[in-house]
Parts: structure tokens; C-alpha cells; sequence
């Protein structure tokens, strides 16, 4: 190889790295704009939890809270667990659209052990004041060599209010 063909290579490698930190750049622009402009909210739940969300338009990403749940076995001895459970949809919701989703999440009540999560929320808008009730059920499995598996039903509802923050 002479020194043409090596400067040649140089500078085709140069233009493929810049064209490939453009494509790059402007995946991150794009991901970013889509995020712009959406407005933090903070609030409490009906329980006193904190709610934190963001909302853009009609829609509602990131709501973090937790829910007071309970859990109910259903095989034979009917124990009982009550406890909180974290709220955290994959899904979006939507200002007066109820929103059903689900997620393999861990689950706080199944000592963190991952269930598959079904959410609903439904949402409404007033003024700049954003409320809603947030559902969520689950189940899951806990075995025993003595007495078989014990199954888990658990289910939790709340309501909030949240303002701009």
C-alpha cells in the first residue's frame, strides 16, 4: 500500500466517523425534542404518598408514586399481606383516557421478585391542576415443599391531585 492509498483510507474513515457522530447527534436531538417542553408535576396521593409525572400536551410520562396494596392467597390458608407497591407504568397515560398497560417489574410485595404488572390509569385536567386514580393487580407464586405453592392475588387503587411544579 503507498502513501495515496493509505491518505485515501484516512480520510474515508474521517468521513465515516463524522457522518456517523452526525447520525448519532441528531438521534440524541430528536429524543431530546420529543422531551422539551413537557412540564414537571408533583402532587400526593390519597394516602399521602408523593407523585412526581411530566405532561406535554395530553400526555403523562414517568409517573412515580406508590400504591397501598393488598394481596390475598387464594390456595387454602387465605394469608394475608398489605403493604405499598411501586406505581411506575411502562405505558403513557392520557388527560381523559383511561390507559391499561403491563410490565414484568419487580414487585415489592413478592420481596422484589418480578411479577407481571397491570396498570390502569385514568386522568383528568383542570385548569392546571391534573387528577387521576391509579390501579394496579398482580399475582405471584410462592412454593412450599410441605404444603404445595402459596398464590398471591394482590391489587391496589389510589387517586391524586398534582400541580406544576
Amino acid at each position: 500500500m503507498n502513501s495515496r492509498d493509505r491518505k485515501n483510507k484516512r480520510e474515508m474513515t474521517a468521513q465515516a466517523a463524522l457522518a456517523l457522530f452526525t447520525c448519532l447527534f441528531l438521534a440524541w436531538f430528536m429524543f431530546a425534542a420529543d422531551f422539551a417542553g413537557a412540564s414537571p408535576y408533583k402532587g400526593k396521593t390519597k394516602g399521602g404518598s408523593s407523585i412526581t409525572f411530566a405532561l406535554k400536551g395530553k400526555k403523562v410520562t414517568g409517573i412515580r408514586t406508590v400504591v397501598p396494596t393488598l394481596c390475598l392467597e387464594t390456595t387454602g390458608g387465605y394469608a394475608s399481606r398489605a403493604g405499598s407497591e411501586l406505581f411506575r407504568p411502562v405505558a403513557a397515560g392520557r388527560i381523559g383516557k383511561t390507559v391499561k398497560s403491563k410490565a414484568l417489574q419487580p414487585a415489592a410485595m413478592n420481596v422484589g421478585a418480578k411479577a407481571t404488572k397491570n396498570y390502569e390509569i385514568r386522568l383528568k385536567k383542570r385548569g392546571s391542576v391534573v387528577s387521576g386514580k391509579l390501579k394496579l393487580n398482580f399475582s405471584f407464586l410462592i412454593p412450599d415443599l410441605w404444603s404445595g405453592a402459596h398464590i398471591y392475588i394482590c391489587t391496589g387503587t389510589t387517586t391524586f391531585t398534582a400541580r406544576p411544579k
